[in-house]
């Protein structure tokens, strides 16, 4: 068993680190744009496209404030993705993962890309996303916490820690996840129990060592 959960947290970290680099690209270059551009924009430019790619994807209202992109495109800490891959799909054992890539338990309303959940209500509408691969899952994960307003205490946290020269911390950013399960704050008690007593926190640090 030790064995398997190995396995699945370095397989989960792999791909948690290909999303988390792209996320950083996107920061990085959103940075240096907006400190170096903003008195001769070129509206034309490649550039200023791609920002405003950017801006829509992470639903930033006012394109020149670098502050709210600041707050919304950085990484999901490792220790935090794996926790959550973890409770969310049964160690990677849950019919929505083997059947439809699907770690998070996304839901959509688009049977297109949906499975129907065995134990949905009468009256539900709501369908499993499936996935084409478990990195789509993830990068759909990622963008979901980061743009989302119902994780605003996540941005603003993680935010928060960057100001103070602090790298991100999973085990920290995990409680703020109140709104990602309808169980509350026992959710927030599971999560941090898993980073504990697995000690992912190495995962956060292996990370921050390898970018």
């Amino acid at each position: 068993k030790e064995k398997q959960k190995i396995y699945f947290f370095e397989y989960m970290y792999k791909l948690s680190k290909n999303e988390n680099e792209k996320i950083l690209e996107e920061r990085n270059f959103i940075k240096k744009y907006l400190n170096s551009n903003l008195l001769n924009i070129d509206t034309n430019s490649d550039e200023f496209l791609r920002l405003l790619k950017i801006k829509k994807k992470y639903r930033i209202k006012k394109p020149y404030d670098l502050k709210p992109y600041m707050k919304k495109i950085d990484v999901v800490p490792a220790s935090l993705v794996l926790a959550q891959a973890a409770v969310e799909s049964g160690w990677g054992k849950s019919r929505f993962m083997k059947n439809a890539n699907n770690i998070f338990g996304h839901w959509t309303y688009n049977p297109k890309i949906g499975i129907i959940p065995k134990r949905r209500e009468e009256g539900a509408k709501h369908f499993i996303r499936v996935f084409k691969t478990v990195q789509a899952s993830i990068s759909a994960y990622m963008l979901n916490l980061n743009r989302n307003a119902a994780y605003k205490a996540f941005h603003k946290e993680r935010y928060k820690q960057r100001e103070n020269n602090i790298k991100p911390s999973g085990l920290v950013l995990s409680q703020t996840m109140i709104n990602y399960s309808g169980i509350g704050k026992e959710y927030l008690s599971i999560l941090k129990n898993v980073i504990k007593k697995n000690k992912l926190e190495k995962y956060d640090r292996r990370f921050y060592q390898q970018i």
